[in-house]
Formats: C-alpha cells, sequence, structure tokens
C-alpha cells in the first residue's frame, strides 16, 4: 500500500511549533521511503519519521532530513508487526518568508512478498517442524 501525504508547512516555524500528520499503518514492512524537497527550501524545511513515537528516519531522536529540489529515495527494510500501528511524519519550515509544501510518499508491503526473505523463514519453519517431531 502506497501512503502519501503532501504537507504545506507556514513560514517561520521551529521545531517546537512543528506539524504532525500521521496515518494508520497495517502490518508489514516499510520497504521504500520517498520525501520530496521543493526549489528554494534551501535546507529550512526539516522532516523526521516516527513509527509508534520512535524514530526510524534518521534513527536518532534530534536529527532530520533537510534539502532543496530534491527526492530523497530511501530504500527500507523496516517491520510493523503489529496492526494498526501509528506513523507519524513530523516536519517544520525554518524560512521566515515563504511556505513550502513537502511529499512524503510511504510504500508499506506484506513481508511474504519480498525474497529471498520470505522463503527463507518459510524454509526455516519448514526445518523446524521437522525437527520437533
Amino acid at each position: 500500500m502506497l501512503h502519501s501525504k503532501h504537507i504545506t508547512l507556514s513560514a517561520g516555524g521551529s521545531e517546537s511549533s512543528s506539524s504532525k500528520s500521521s496515518f494508520l499503518a497495517n502490518q508489514g514492512v516499510i520497504y521504500h521511503v520517498w520525501i520530496t524537497f521543493p526549489p528554494g527550501s534551501c535546507g529550512l524545511v526539516k522532516v523526521r519519521l516516527f513509527h509508534e513515537g520512535h524514530p526510524f528516519l534518521p534513527v536518532d531522536a534530534d536529527a532530520y532530513v533537510r534539502g532543496d529540489n530534491y527526492t530523497f529515495n530511501y530504500p527500507m527494510f523496516y517491520e510493523i508487526t503489529d496492526a494498526p500501528e501509528r506513523i507519524t511524519i513530523e516536519a517544520w519550515n525554518e524560512d521566515d518568508t515563504y511556505d513550502h509544501t513537502i511529499d512524503v510518499q510511504m510504500l508499506i508491503i506484506q513481508k511474504e512478498w519480498i525474497m529471498p526473505i520470505g522463503a527463507y523463514e518459510g524454509i526455516i519453519a519448514a526445518l523446524r517442524s521437522v525437527f520437533r517431531r
């Protein structure tokens, strides 16, 4: 499932006045994340992603992603084990003159669709059942 957020951030923001947008994600794997920064944002728009309150992009709680006229393309393997779980996008705009709009897309797929990891786990499960008899 592809989740997509188009977030407009007002000028003059700060980390303490950050905007938070969230959605509920079903069980699966966050397989890919794209964060698009508009031209002219000059690295003043900052974004970080949380899973149930814990940062996962970037992983440090005090870090963030920033850019200018660029789409960050993050291949991932971040598992969501229960459903539904909350994914939160926190962003703010430190530009004191202009509003900016970012786009965040996240592809979440079933773990079984990913090879060879899904096949590997199936093989291990089958071997365990043979040795338990």
